[in-house]
């Protein structure tokens, strides 16, 4: 059984204190048109390996809060196990299925290694094989193809990597991650020619990240710079920080030549009071809806052309309370889970910034 948040009462008392805070003149734009063309996406944390449930139930409130948008994961292990065995497109299918029902476009995040092609260094457990890069770059880059071919018109957009910057994520070099950009750039569109590859959302927006990706784009042979359509970051700083943060990244890549949109896929800040550090925002779950407030229309304006807000609590330390959905962790197949006041936040801006001037190009 859902919770869905507080009582109608309750609700009514959360609204009525967003007034304080929240951009006023929300259109009366049905919600389904609010999707459609809001610059607001979820960033879900799911996986191919959650229940049906959970998948419908975070899909059902990405729709609800006014996403048009929704952040998932595709991991590449888990389609294909091993060869010969057939590719596995259960929860591929799955995901189709309630993008079409609630009119969401997907963002999937391909990520992993399967064990049979993984590059690892003698010693690394089996279950670390899918951090490892691969013996050869374009049959990752195939597999890549295979998704997008088998997911054609109804999922286009496709991200390389989560935080291959990070380590945690990625265990290869930047040269090995460009060499895996760009052979899932040619086959991804070789597959569909109307798909778009994201860049892999960077961990480290300072010094470090620059670094990095200059080394990727410094990579001779595969033209890295060339082979993405959308820049991707990811931004956790103060809310007076944010904005320059996307500036800045902004320059870099153009700077560097690429001139088409930039994406942050993961944002957010915590609603446990344990963890807000931001000075000015440290009141608990009402601090964490006006950090929202103030920093989604911040970073539109300095050049981000999409934000995703985490959608639901997960793991531990901050992240166990960054999500507008205060939810139990893992997502189980009937979850529970309460709105934050964040939710309805980001509710009121998706409907405010939802007009045909912000539709993101395709």
């Amino acid at each position: 059984m859902v919770v869905r948040g507080v009582s109608a009462r309750g609700r009514r008392c959360v609204r009525v204190s967003l007034l304080a805070f929240v951009v006023v003149g929300v259109l009366s734009t049905p919600a389904a048109q609010a999707a459609e063309r809001s610059p607001i996406g979820v960033h879900s944390m799911l996986y191919l390996t959650h229940p049906f449930g959970a998948k419908r139930a975070m899909f059902a409130e990405a729709a609800a809060v006014g996403a048009s948008t929704i952040r998932v994961d595709v991991e590449l292990p888990a389609i294909f196990p091993a060869p010969p065995a057939a590719p596995d497109w259960s929860g591929v299918d799955e995901y189709m299925a309630l993008a079409r029902s609630y009119h969401l476009r997907v963002l999937a995040d391909l990520t992993g290694t399967p064990w049979y092609m993984a590059d690892c260094p003698a010693g690394t457990p089996f279950d670390a094989t899918y951090l490892c890069p691969p013996f050869d770059a374009r049959a990752w880059g195939q597999q890549a193809g295979a998704v997008a071919a088998h997911t054609r018109g109804v999922i286009d957009d496709f991200e390389i990597i989560n935080e291959p910057d990070g380590g945690w994520a990625f265990h290869g070099t930047a040269q090995q991650y460009a060499g895996i950009l760009a052979a899932s750039y040619d086959a991804i569109h070789a597959a569909d020619p109307r798909a778009r590859v994201a860049l892999g959302g960077l961990e480290n927006v300072g010094s470090y990240g620059v670094t990095w990706l200059n080394d990727v784009f410094a990579t001779p042979g595969v033209d890295a710079v060339h082979k993405f359509d959308i820049a991707n970051i990811h931004v956790r700083t103060s809310a007076v920080g944010a904005a320059p943060t996307v500036a800045r990244w902004r320059r870099y890549f153009a700077g560097v030549g690429f001139l088409g949109p930039m994406w942050v896929t993961e944002t957010g800040y915590p609603a446990d009071l344990a963890y807000q550090t931001d000075p000015g925002y440290r009141n608990g779950a009402t601090s964490q809806a006006r950090w929202m407030t103030r920093v989604i229309p911040a970073m539109l304006s300095a050049g981000a052309a999409m934000v995703f807000v985490t959608e639901r609590d997960s793991m531990t330390g901050r992240f166990a309370s960054e999500g507008i959905l205060q939810s139990a962790d893992p997502l189980t197949a009937d979850p529970h889970y309460s709105l934050r006041p964040s939710f309805y936040a980001v509710q009121a801006l998706a409907r405010q910034l939802a007009h045909p001037q912000r539709r993101h190009k395709r």
